[in-house]
C-alpha cells in the first residue's frame, strides 16, 4: 500500500506546526489581540460596549421588585407563561438593576419564538450581571438574528471574561465558530486568522483525550450537527475529520464512530465543494486502522477499501457534486479494476458532460459484459448507460453488430419493476430520432405520468427521507432538493418536448456528442 497522503486533509483541518511549539502543541489566542480588536470595534462604532449600568433605585423598590420576580417564577412553574412574563417586566421595570428578572424574561421570550426580544432583555441583565453563559447564549442568538456586530461584542466579552480558564469543550468551540463567523463579516481578518488556529487546537486537544463511549460519540455528533446547523459547514466537517485523525477509536464503539463520523465528513465536503481527494486519504487512514465501515447502519462490519469509496462517489454525486464523485468512482477502480456500478456511473457521467473516449467506450461495454455475465442487480441500470451511449453514436436499432439503443432501453424496462421515467425518457429520444414519433410521444407520456403520480413522488421523498435520515443519519439537504436535483431538469425536459409536439413543432430531444479520439 502506497504511504498515506494526508495532504488534502491537513488543509481542511488547519493543521499548522508553524503555529504550534514543539513543548507544548496547543494554540490560544493572545489575550491582547482580543482586547485590541474590542477596543477598535468601540473605535469604529462596530459594537456598542456593555452600556451603562441603570441607577441604583431606593430599596423598597428593590424589595418589590424582588417580589415579583417571585410571582413570576411561581407563575412560570405553573405553566402559565404570559403571567410570568408580565410579572417579571413589572419586576425589572420596578428595579432595572433586576438582571435574574431581564434573564428569565429573555428566556420566557425565547421560547415562544420572541427572538429578538429575548437578546433585548437579556442584554439588559448583562447591564447589571455579566457572567459567561449569559453572554454566550445572547451572542449565540444574536449571531443567529444576524446582529453580527452584537454577537460579535457579547461572544468577545465573553472570551475575554473566560482569559486563561478557557475550557477545552464542545462549548468553546461553537463559540469561537461563531464569534469567528460574526468577525469574518465584520472584517477582522488578524483575529479570523487566530481564532482558525485556536480552533483546530481545541478540536485536536479534545479529539487526543476523547474515549470510545457511546455517550463521548454522541456529544461529538451533536457537537458536528450544532456547527453545521449554525451555519458553518467547513467547522463541522472539520471537526468530524479530527476526531477521526487525532482521537482513539479502539474499543467496542470505536467502529461505530468511525461509521458515523466518516460518514458526515463525506457529506459535509459533498456540499462544500471538497474536490473528493481529502475524502480518498480519510478512507485510506481508516483502512490502515483497521476501522474502515461502510454506512452508519452497517458499522459493525468491516468493508473494503472500493466499497466505501464507491459509496462516497454516490453521496457526492447525489449532492450535485458530481466533480468529486468522479473522482472517487476513478478510485475504485483503481482498487477494483472489475467493479460495475463504478465503470457505469463514471461511463454515464462523461456521457452527461460530453467527453467520450474510445477508452471509456471500452470501459461501458466491458462493464454491460459483466453485469450480464454474473447477473448483477444493476443490469437495467448499465443497459440504460449502454443504450444512451448508442444514442450518442447514433446506433439507435440493433443490427447484426450490436443490440441499438431501443432495445436496450425496452430491455432495461422489462427487467423493472418499476421503471424510473428517466429511463421513457431516453427511450422516447431514441423513437423520435428513429422516426417513431408516435411510441416516441407514448414513452415521454408515460415518464410525465409517473413523475405526476402522487404515489411516485411520495414513494421517492419516503426514500429520500430514509437515506437521509437512517442511512446517512445525518440530514445536510432538504429531500425536496435531492428530489428536484433528481427529476427537476427531466420534467422541464418533458414538458418542453410534448408541448412542441402539440404545436407541431420538433420536439428537442438529446444532443448528440462528439466523440474524443
Amino acid at each position: 500500500m502506497q504511504p498515506l497522503r494526508l495532504s488534502a486533509l491537513a488543509a481542511i483541518v488547519m493543521v499548522s506546526s508553524l503555529a504550534m511549539s514543539q513543548e507544548d502543541d496547543s494554540y490560544r489566542v493572545d489575550v491582547d489581540l482580543m482586547q485590541l480588536t474590542f477596543s477598535d470595534m468601540l473605535t469604529f462604532g462596530m459594537v456598542d460596549g456593555s452600556g451603562i449600568p441603570p441607577d441604583v433605585v431606593p430599596q423598597r423598590r428593590r424589595n418589590q421588585s424582588a417580589k415579583l420576580y417571585i410571582l413570576g417564577r411561581e407563575a412560570q412553574s405553573r405553566g402559565e407563561r404570559g403571567d410570568a412574563a408580565k410579572l417579571y417586566r413589572m419586576a425589572a421595570e420596578r428595579d432595572p438593576s433586576n438582571a435574574a428578572a431581564w434573564e428569565e424574561l429573555g428566556d420566557l421570550q425565547f421560547q415562544i419564538g420572541r427572538h429578538h426580544l429575548a437578546v433585548d432583555a437579556w442584554s439588559k441583565a448583562l447591564l447589571t450581571d455579566e457572567h459567561e453563559q449569559l453572554l454566550m447564549k445572547c451572542g449565540m442568538l444574536e449571531s443567529e438574528l444576524g446582529l453580527v456586530g452584537r454577537a460579535a461584542e457579547h461572544l468577545l466579552r465573553r472570551r475575554l471574561l473566560l482569559d486563561e480558564a478557557l475550557p477545552v469543550d464542545q462549548e468553546t468551540v461553537v463559540q469561537d465558530v461563531t464569534l469567528r463567523r460574526c468577525l469574518r463579516r465584520l472584517g477582522n481578518v488578524d483575529l479570523v486568522r487566530s481564532l482558525d488556529l485556536e480552533i483546530d487546537s481545541l478540536l485536536r486537544e479534545m479529539a487526543s483525550r476523547s474515549i470510545c463511549t457511546p455517550e463521548a460519540g454522541k456529544r461529538w455528533m451533536q457537537m458536528v450537527q450544532d456547527l453545521f446547523l449554525g451555519g458553518d459547514p467547513g467547522a463541522a466537517r472539520a471537526a468530524s475529520a479530527s476526531r477521526l485523525l487525532h482521537g482513539s477509536l479502539a474499543g467496542q464503539y470505536g467502529p461505530w464512530i468511525a461509521a458515523n463520523l466518516k460518514t458526515r465528513y463525506i457529506l459535509l465536503d459533498a456540499v462544500l465543494g471538497g474536490d473528493g481527494r481529502a475524502a480518498i486519504d480519510l478512507l485510506e487512514h481508516l483502512e490502515e486502522l483497521g476501522m474502515l465501515r461502510g454506512l452508519p447502519p452497517d458499522w459493525r462490519k468491516q468493508t473494503t477499501l472500493a466499497t466505501a469509496l464507491y459509496e462516497a462517489g454516490v453521496d457526492y454525486s447525489s449532492l450535485g457534486n458530481q466533480d468529486a464523485a468522479n473522482q472517487l468512482l476513478a478510485e475504485v477502480l483503481v482498487h477494483d479494476p472489475t467493479h460495475i456500478l463504478a465503470r457505469n456511473n463514471l461511463g454515464y457521467a462523461a456521457i452527461e458532460r460530453g467527453s467520450i473516449t474510445p477508452a471509456m467506450v471500452d470501459m461501458i461495454d466491458a462493464a454491460l459484459a459483466d453485469a450480464r455475465r454474473t447477473g448483477a442487480e444493476s443490469l437495467p441500470q448499465v443497459l440504460d448507460t449502454v443504450a444512451w451511449l448508442r444514442y450518442m453514436q447514433g446506433h439507435l436499432v440493433s443490427d447484426d453488430h450490436a443490440s441499438g439503443a431501443i432495445e436496450l432501453l425496452q430491455e432495461a424496462i422489462g427487467l423493472l419493476e418499476e421503471p424510473d421515467p428517466v429511463i421513457f425518457d431516453h427511450l422516447g429520444d431514441a423513437l423520435w430520432l428513429a422516426g417513431r414519433h408516435e411510441e416516441a410521444v407514448d414513452a415521454w407520456m408515460e415518464s410525465l405520468r409517473r413523475l405526476n403520480d402522487p404515489a411516485f413522488k411520495e414513494n421517492m421523498f419516503r426514500n429520500l427521507d430514509m437515506l437521509q435520515g437512517m442511512i446517512w443519519q445525518f440530514p445536510v439537504v432538504e429531500s425536496s432538493e435531492l428530489y428536484d436535483r433528481e427529476y427537476g431538469g427531466l420534467l422541464r425536459r418533458l414538458v418542453e418536448k410534448l408541448t412542441a409536439v402539440e404545436q407541431g413543432g420538433t420536439p428537442p430531444v438529446a444532443e448528440r456528442i462528439l466523440f474524443i479520439r
